[in-house]
């Protein structure tokens, strides 16, 4: 781009885009939102900082936000009432200063606060929680609102009672298949293997047009013949799931050998197949623990990296855990890592392998919510784990 090209695209003029270059004026909080999405890149391209270390300033800058704009944001929020909330207060949470007001003593409606900026600034409420520790990391951790839970629809269940015995069977033993693709592609991707598209593994196959003698039975169909089906087809039963918009039927060929290319029936859970099998079935949406908590298997990395205290851990941690977690990484190359781990030299040496240890983030957020996690993972052993420097 040409610089007058950039600031026409940035809403600024050229003289602005060319003193930035030369280093003589720093980017306003506005443009530098905009300049993010021009230049389709992440806050961590322009500046020295690194993915994990945000803090509430940063996310704002990275919104193209003033204070006045997100003071004003939030006012019009109803979970702001009662907390008079004004520029200066969001300059002072951001700069690590007392906010006035008694509301604002009270981890409860700092939660809300929290949740709130996470929703102005577009992040997930981990982001917004990890950043308000960094920026007030002496003060009481905000508490972030109870998830509502969720009662079973009404309507799912009366989709349900709309089936009769045979395509609820099917639908049941094809629900029970595409959560086991789930659950194989979550522990894959605990592994470290590459995440792969929904879209190919929740393409389950249903039936080979072939002799059962010759091609055997599907994973679906020997859940069917469980269920007292023993002629598992691909007829009625799933042609009325599909009018019902409870399952996408797909048709191709497939090659097998000693019978050349075979017809194959695949069928695709939808969205609201899965609500209805889970509401007649009691299947609980799996929501996975509360923000800002961390999943069991990346919780009890970082208990491994703070058991280590001064001696670290191996370089070569195994699996993804690094990605979620590590300074400089992210999940999925756009929301920052919990930036709670860090692979650096031994304390005193500048030199050889390096090795994971705690950041104060990591140290902060186990001192924070180290007794919730004793509740929600009771089999992950903690004794002497409490943030502390080893």
């Amino acid at each position: 781009m040409s610089v007058e090209e950039l600031a026409r695209a940035v809403g600024v003029t050229p003289g602005s885009v060319r003193r930035w270059e030369a280093g003589t004026q720093a980017v306003g909080d506005r443009a530098f939102g905009r300049l993010l999405k021009v230049l389709h890149c992440d806050a961590q391209d322009l500046t020295p900082g690194e993915r994990g270390t945000e803090t509430l300033a940063d996310l704002r800058r990275a919104a193209g936000m003033t204070a006045v704009e997100v003071a004003s944001a939030l006012q019009r929020k109803r979970a702001a009432e009662g907390l008079h909330i004004t520029a200066k207060k969001v300059r002072d949470l951001e700069g690590g200063r007392p906010v006035r007001g008694q509301m604002w003593l009270s981890s409860e409606a700092l939660g809300r606060v929290a949740r709130m900026l996470s929703q102005v600034y577009g992040v997930p409420n981990r982001v917004a929680m990890d950043a308000w520790r960094r920026s007030r990391p002496d003060d009481l951790a905000p508490k972030l609102p109870a998830r509502r839970s969720r009662d079973a629809s009404e309507t799912a269940l009366a989709t349900w009672c709309a089936l009769n015995e045979r395509q609820r069977s099917y639908l049941t033993c094809i629900f029970l298949q595409d959560q086991e693709a789930e659950e194989e592609q979550r522990q894959n991707r605990y592994a470290g293997a590459a995440r792969r598209p929904a879209a190919e593994w929740r393409r389950l196959t249903l039936a080979l047009s072939a002799p059962a003698e010759v091609v055997g039975f599907t994973r679906i169909q020997e859940r069917l013949r469980e269920a007292g089906i023993h002629d598992p087809g691909t007829g009625s039963s799933v042609s009325a799931l599909g009018r019902r918009g409870l399952i996408v039927v797909y048709r191709d060929r497939v090659y097998v050998d000693g019978l050349g290319d075979v017809p194959r029936t695949r069928v695709e859970m939808t969205r609201r197949g899965r609500g209805v099998a889970r509401a007649a079935l009691g299947v609980s949406l799996e929501q996975g623990p509360p923000a800002p908590l961390l999943s069991s298997w990346l919780w009890k990395i970082v208990v491994r990296v703070a058991r280590a205290g001064a001696q670290g851990v191996d370089g070569s941690l195994a699996g993804r855990g690094p990605h979620y977690l590590a300074v400089g990484q992210s999940p999925d190359g756009r929301t920052p890592s919990r930036g709670f781990i860090v692979l650096r030299h031994p304390d005193g040496t500048d030199h050889g392998p390096y090795r994971w240890f705690l950041t104060d983030s990591g140290r902060r957020h186990i001192t924070d919510h180290v007794d919730a996690y004793r509740s929600l993972y009771p089999g992950v052993d903690v004794e002497g784990v409490d943030g502390g420097s080893g």
